[in-house]
């Protein structure tokens, strides 16, 4: 297999005000993790591990039917590193490359994951992600750059600096990396940041020191994610007014 998917949907989703774990939200009918699953499938992964936490048995419950899926428990919810940690015993026989999604992003497109498979392939550090430019900035992690263009790293929007936050560009969370970037390096990550959590978005530095990270640009509304049920409908709007 030179392509698996690791979906991030270990989170509570606590302002969407339900007891639902919040990747089981229905979004055009079905749950809102299924899509991010079925757009990895259509790129060609042929295995996805899904990061379960809060509510994990009710999410595999809902998921039972789908084929090829392996799940991985992030029994404490510790930053997107973590959970991404959580799934190396399922990637330990794989050989090639990782796609990283999150299981609220329900617009994600296939050829987008193809775009940054490639980008994967091609980068010397191993690794590709997915930038976009909101209106509004605010609260997302900027993509700092050299002054050649070149991706440095990803500065969280709690850790970044007056001047970082004037950056219009953004991280949409969505990658694509090597397995043995993740096996060698996910475990050396550490917490000392304002969140004290783990970020998954440290590799960037990582993988930029080790030879360059390669940017596929996106759409802000294929990489938004669902965080209230307002922004649910919104998203579910924009999808029906697209078919």
């Amino acid at each position: 297999m030179s392509l698996v998917a690791v979906i991030l949907a270990a989170g509570k989703g606590t302002r969407m005000g339900s007891d639902l774990p919040k990747v089981l939200h229905p979004f055009l009918g079905e749950p809102l993790v299924l899509h991010p699953i079925r757009a990895a499938r259509a790129a060609g992964a042929a295995m996805v591990v899904v990061i379960v936490g809060h509510g994990a048995a009710a999410v595999q419950a809902a998921l039972a039917g789908q084929q090829g899926l392996r799940f991985a428990l992030q029994a404490e919810q510790r930053g997107t590193g973590h959970a991404v940690q959580c799934a190396l015993p399922a990637l330990a026989e794989h050989a090639g490359d990782v796609l990283i999604l999150s299981g609220d992003v329900p617009r994600l497109r296939p050829d987008t994951l193809h775009a940054l498979a490639a980008a994967c392939a091609t980068s010397r550090g191993g690794l590709a992600l997915a930038s976009f430019t909101p209106r509004d900035p605010t609260g997302y992690g900027r993509i700092v750059r050299d002054g050649a263009g070149v991706v440095q790293a990803i500065v969280e929007q709690r850790d970044a600096s007056a001047e970082q936050r004037t950056i219009g560009e953004c991280n949409a969370g969505v990658y694509c990396a090597a397995a043995s970037l993740l096996r060698r390096e996910l475990p050396r990550l550490r917490s000392g940041n304002a969140q004290g959590e783990i970020y998954l978005t440290d590799l960037v530095a990582v993988a930029a020191g080790q030879g360059g990270v390669g940017v596929v640009e996106v759409p802000a509304d294929e990489v938004a994610g669902v965080n209230t049920r307002e922004q649910l409908a919104e998203l579910e709007a924009l999808a029906l007014a697209a078919t």
